[in-house]
């Protein structure tokens, strides 16, 4: 499999994780913070994951963008 793609689905799967524990113990009468701990932790972990693979922008196409939006603002 290609560790991409492996990535993608083990960020996803902590994006899940952590979320499902997270409403869970919302609901939850008696709060277990522990839970709520990991489930904050597998989220964020998740999320970060997921940032460090997109890719960031280069010099030349952010000076595009903020010159487009210069020109938005003048007019």
């Amino acid at each position: 499999m290609n560790r991409m793609k492996l990535k993608k689905i083990i960020s996803l799967l902590l994006i899940v994780g952590g979320a499902v524990l997270l409403i869970s113990e919302i609901g939850a009468s008696q709060k277990n913070y522990y839970l709520q701990s990991v489930g904050i932790v597998c989220l964020m972990s998740g999320l970060f994951l997921i940032n460090t693979s997109l890719l960031s922008r280069s010099n030349e196409q952010s000076v595009d963008v903020s010159r487009k939006e210069s020109l938005e603002e003048e007019e």
